[in-house]
């Protein structure tokens, strides 16, 4: 087997085997994939950009220039080889440095009705340069494309002739999340696909191709360039490749195909779209440390101090004022979640009920009668965040970190009682996985790679619902259940527990999934 292996040549926007090169959940599959596959006997190289300091923040040394089309003109830019946290035998890694791919944090914060304006221009760019570095690699590679920002790749490979070499080569391409697609103007002034790449206008027939049918004024949507002209496509979760063949209803709390299921039918009819679960890593030695709620505490209020220090606000200090407050207590439950905070994953908890009540405004009145308490870990929309805010000032038992701190979040899937995911869709999930594996049960929404690794009753709690009173009716339904369950059932608690904890979503078997279905 191991004679059939390809060298893959990996291409994404974060990668978690860099010192502060994460962000999301992406970043977890694209440190422990490659790392997988080269256990098959892969070689593997992970390129991302440098962003100005990943560079500096890892061990590194410049291996070579690029000369590659932008904007008119031939720029440069530069590759260096950068040493992982952990180093692993066939697994490079590599960052490309330029001055118009840097800042921090990694995505831009676009002005009001410029949605991807700064992240697209400069993940354009970076197809670019990338797409010239490949003319070194062999036509055997496959190149394996993640996520809408580097889905410009395929219109170079499609239609630049100075790209002309891609074409030997196998691209597939992992959808992350069908919520962000990228989209931008083909022409104007302002990060259009015209500023990035002029010489394509001198023959405009390929606009009506490319161009992404639900806008007035074409658009170039790369999510969509991925789905179409990839010749494997895969998202990560098994239910998630199949909600997405459907069109959303957002308006009913359906998340689909988000105006691209007709491409992904058609990927499906043409047998090149497949579902393959992420999957994360059990340390050898076991869970995390336990701890009381009092160094819980503790920790959560050494890490806020730490956050308010660099950036002041007033939640910092109310927070501090209440977790000083309950450190003497012992809550009987001890509800957490980790997450980004977006309508994505926390829209349900603030949508009304039958009896139009908030679904948060129904948990914190339980959690009030059997001395509960509610530690929410994350940082994410402006609307949401304040959301949050608001509940927290309005309910002693919530208590809302709007900061992300790995180390808080360990403790959080070691201590927790109950871990809390009803988002509205998820495409896989990570959170869930791990706090499955630190013996902390789930509550989740039916939906994507949630449905796919939560067993209703047996090592975590599902609900449903075909509209989005129906969900959140459910969700508070369900939550009480599992309240009532850990409080008054010790033995099916127990049980649910370790459950949970000997469930295994093993890289393993998804890079066999990787090899069978996507590079074969």
């Amino acid at each position: 087997m191991a004679q059939e292996m390809k060298h893959i040549i990996m291409l994404a926007s974060e990668n978690g085997a860099l010192i502060n090169g994460k962000i999301g959940g992406l970043a977890d599959v694209i440190r422990d994939l490659p790392n997988a596959l080269a256990d098959f006997g892969f070689q593997v190289t992970v390129i991302m950009p440098a962003y100005g300091f990943l560079h500096k923040d890892n061990p590194s040394k410049i291996l070579s220039t690029i000369n590659f089309p932008f904007a008119g003109k031939i720029d440069k830019g530069e590759i260096w080889g950068v040493i992982p946290k952990f180093r692993k035998q066939n697994v490079t890694h590599l960052v490309f440095e330029h001055p118009r791919i840097r800042g921090t944090p990694i995505y831009s914060q676009d002005p009001h009705g410029q949605p991807f304006a700064q992240d697209a221009t400069k993940f354009a760019l970076f197809c670019s340069a990338i797409g010239q570095y490949l003319r070194g690699y062999s036509s055997s590679s496959i190149i394996h494309l993640h996520d809408w920002h580097m889905g410009v790749m395929f219109l170079l490979r499609e239609l630049h002739p100075e790209f002309a070499h891609l074409k030997k080569i196998k691209h597939v391409f992992t959808i992350h999340n069908l919520g962000y697609q990228g989209n931008r103007p083909m022409r104007g002034k302002h990060a259009s696909v015209e500023q990035w790449f002029p010489e394509l206008f001198k023959n405009e027939s390929w606009i009506d191709i490319w161009k992404d049918p639900r806008y007035k004024e074409p658009q170039l949507t790369p999510l969509a360039a991925g789905i179409r002209f990839a010749d494997k496509v895969n998202t990560v979760s098994p239910t998630y490749a199949q909600e997405i063949l459907i069109p959303s209803d957002h308006r009913n709390g359906f998340y689909g195909g988000e105006g691209l299921d007709q491409f992904l039918r058609q990927a499906k009819k043409e047998n090149r779209l497949f579902g393959i679960l992420n999957s994360i890593e059990y340390s050898p030695s076991g869970s995390a440390p336990r701890i009381t709620f009092r160094e819980l505490c503790t920790l959560l209020i050494t890490e806020v101090k730490k956050e308010t220090e660099k950036n002041p606000e007033p939640l910092g200090t109310e927070v501090i004022l209440r977790l000083e407050k309950f450190k003497t207590m012992q809550p009987n439950v001890l509800l957490t979640s980790v997450t980004r905070i977006t309508e994505q994953k926390v829209r349900l908890l603030f949508e009304s009920g039958s009896d139009s009540k908030a679904a948060l405004e129904k948990i914190f009145n339980r959690l009030k009668q059997i001395n509960g308490l509610y530690i929410l870990l994350g940082n994410g929309t402006k609307e949401y965040e304040e959301k949050c805010i608001k509940a927290f000032k309005q309910h002693e038992r919530f208590i809302y970190l709007k900061l992300y701190s790995p180390l808080i979040a360990q403790a959080l899937y070691a201590n927790g009682t109950i871990f809390m995911m009803p988002s509205s869709f998820e495409p896989c999930g990570i959170s869930q996985m791990i706090a499955m594996r630190e013996r902390q049960p789930c509550i989740v929404h039916t939906v994507g790679g949630l449905k796919d690794t939560v067993i209703d009753g047996v090592n975590g709690f599902q609900f449903s619902g075909e509209s989005i009173k129906e969900q959140v009716d459910n969700l508070i339904a369900t939550t009480k259940k599992a309240i009532d369950i850990c409080l008054n059932d010790k033995t099916r608690w127990g049980n649910i527990k370790l459950e949970a904890s000997k469930a295994r979503f093993e890289w393993k078997e998804s890079a066999k999934k990787y090899f069978d279905l996507m590079y074969l």
